[in-house]
């Protein structure tokens, strides 16, 4: 659930699958990175501190994590209702490990994460993938004057590993996903732990508000 726009900002909506979506015109993608991954489930442990820091859930998915991000759970409320409130985050002398589990099909690729977190709204710790980026970079000049191309591919909040997508951006701008077509990475902001999904079939569902559930950049 991804999509793009030449130089600025679009609506995208992703309606079914990244296979039936794509028009017959235009570059093919595939979830299992041209058959150098599994499908199927993984996981992956990694231990964040206050100062932060970037993790790999198995190569697919990367978080990173602004210094002085992450509430500390023990003295932080959690809820849909406290995702914009100032909270401790963790001290000096504090960490938390955090279990990933991992779905990639190949209609979607979710992630979900443990525990329950949330984050501090004063920062921005964000979700990216680059499993596109091979498609995506190669074919820049498609994709920018065919942004339609690559609705499926937004970044939607999934409360279970391969639940039902939430679209949590439609409420809120600074959720949207982005997609650098320099890079071919596809980001967002991410505002609490636990699960996120790429694909999946369901369509983008903007607000009258926010219109905009995916922008596309040049750069970056």
């Amino acid at each position: 659930m991804v999509a793009l726009a030449a130089c600025g900002d679009t609506t995208t909506s992703p309606r079914e699958t990244a296979r039936n979506l794509t028009p017959t015109s235009s570059p093919a993608f595939d979830y299992s990175g041209g058959g150098s991954r599994q499908y199927g489930d993984q996981g992956s442990d990694f231990t964040v501190t206050s100062h932060g820091g970037t993790f790999s859930v198995n190569g697919l998915f990367t978080v990173n994590f602004p210094e002085n991000s992450v509430c500390n759970p023990d003295r932080s409320t959690y809820g849909s209702t406290e995702w914009d409130k100032p909270c401790s985050t963790l001290r000096s002398n504090e960490s938390i490990k955090v279990t990933a589990r991992l779905r990639l099909t190949s209609n979607g690729l979710t992630v979900d994460f443990s525990p329950e977190l949330r984050f501090s709204p004063s920062t921005e710790v964000t979700i990216s993938t680059d499993i596109f980026a091979p498609v995506i970079t190669g074919n820049r000049a498609y994709f920018a004057a065919n942004p339609s191309a690559l609705d499926f591919l937004a970044i939607s909040f999934s409360p279970t590993l391969g639940g039902a997508q939430v679209a949590d951006y439609a409420s809120d701008g600074s959720l949207i996903t982005r997609v650098y077509l320099k890079s071919g990475s596809v980001r967002r902001r991410i505002k609490h732990f636990s699960g996120y999904m790429i694909g999946g079939g369901q369509p983008c569902e903007p607000s009258p508000d926010n219109p905009d559930c995916v922008a596309v950049f040049s750069d970056g």
